[in-house]
């Protein structure tokens, strides 16, 4: 007999049942759910806002590796993604504007840039005025395409100032802001590595991924830049738009096969020069990054072991203090099953209201911090989804010993409870 009540199977009715009881009991014990509340919520906002964040960060690492939805790949002397800088390397002749000219006569190839000193710092200076440590490219008239900027005053450099070798420039929002406050610095001259350039325009802002350092630069002509600041063992980088997305294996290969036949190369040689996709570039950062990612968010995630044990604890005292209660219902004739999940009910509910304001509360962080940081806010749906089932499952796990210590108490114990 004492063992058909735990036979007994659990309706909706009981479900529903035990929800109105468990906020019951958040009304009544307001004190003691609010603290369940915080510590879940405080918890999974963490874990939710380091998520977004990564997510954001992720889609800013993209666009600014991608430069745009269109897969694009790079030329180089070498790669640095997998060779380095190896000095026996050296001997690899240089790539030249002849080169970048036959890979844009490919019937797969829309558009090549030449690029130069990406990544090399110098000073600039106008007047007794000296900017921070800037980046100064030599180009072509393809790099607004794969850089995706705008101009915001003035004008790009023209073919016949890039055929002639002008000294003009186009610089950063940042960097003339910074020599030109309050003014449009078009017009301008600005003095580089001890040369003279006239500002011809200023591209609209530009926020980096890699802080300020990378906000700041200059573009100048290539044929510019290889007069007047390219060094010895300097190389021109191609970066090369295939003319349609899925010829892009097409274009690779045909490059190829131009570039060893211009610098006569065998059959048995290897190529002496690195071909790199947009896509290689960003899982090479990925694999930087991504540990990286996995560990904070790891780290964020002991926060749900703390909320986890605030709910045993708090689960606990509740079962204490509702013995007589709990006595009441098995003589009434509530099967241990019943007592169980209305405990069960009663942690997953407070969790689950706690895991929605956390969630709440993430969001706001991590777009707060999108904007502070000037990435894109992504709403990350399924870790949402993810967010509402693991802290509905905290009360579950963490509330399941509470509600077996109250299942398993002697009705005439629990009566006897004062």
């Amino acid at each position: 007999m004492s063992d058909a009540p735990v036979r007994k199977r659990i309706s909706l009715s009981h479900l529903v049942e035990g929800v109105r009881l468990a906020l019951e009991t958040l009304v009544d014990h307001r004190m003691r759910s609010g603290l369940v509340i915080l510590g879940v919520s405080i918890a999974v906002a963490t874990a939710m806002g380091m998520v977004a964040i990564l997510s954001g960060l992720g889609q800013k690492i993209t666009n600014d590796v991608k430069g745009g939805d269109t897969a694009i790949f790079s030329i180089t002397r070498w790669s640095h993604l997998d060779e380095g800088d190896s000095e026996d390397r050296r001997p690899r002749p240089k790539l030249t504007a002849r080169d970048a000219a036959e890979i844009e006569r490919l019937e797969e190839v829309g558009e090549v840039e030449i690029r130069y000193g990406h990544g090399q710092g110098r000073s600039i200076e106008h007047g007794d005025k000296q900017a921070r440590l800037i980046f100064v490219m030599g180009t072509s008239m393809a790099f607004q395409k794969f850089e995706t900027l705008d101009i915001q005053s003035g004008r790009s450099f023209t073919g016949g100032e890039l055929r002639t070798a002008q000294p003009v420039c186009v610089l950063a929002e940042r960097t003339a802001r910074d020599l030109f406050p309050g003014e449009d610095a078009t017009g301008h001259v600005i003095r580089v590595s001890g040369e003279n350039y006239t500002i011809v325009g200023v591209f609209a802002k530009y926020d980096s991924l890699f802080g300020g350092l990378f906000e700041n630069f200059a573009v100048i002509p290539y044929t510019t830049y290889e007069h007047k600041l390219r060094d010895r063992w300097e190389s021109a980088q191609f970066n090369v738009f295939p003319r349609m997305p899925e010829t892009l294996a097409e274009a690779i290969n045909s490059t190829r096969g131009v570039l060893r036949a211009l610098h006569h190369l065998t059959p048995r040689q290897e190529d002496d020069f690195a071909i790199v996709t947009s896509d290689a570039k960003l899982e090479f950062l990925q694999k930087i990054t991504g540990p990286i990612a996995l560990v904070l968010v790891l780290i964020s995630s002991i926060g749900l072991m703390v909320g986890g044990i605030g709910v045993l604890i708090i689960m606990l005292v509740s079962v204490t203090e509702r013995t007589r209660e709990i006595g009441v219902r098995k003589a009434i004739g509530a099967s241990r099953r019943e007592i169980l999940w209305q405990f069960l009910i009663e942690a997953a509910v407070l969790t689950l209201i706690g895991g929605a304001i956390g969630i709440g509360l993430g969001l706001l962080i991590a777009r707060g911090a999108s904007q502070a940081m000037s990435f894109p806010f992504v709403l990350p749906l399924q870790w949402v989804g993810i967010a509402v089932v693991v802290s509905g499952g905290i009360g579950l796990v963490f509330g399941l010993y509470p509600a077996n210590r109250a299942a398993r108490l002697d009705p005439i114990e629990s009566l006897r409870y004062e």
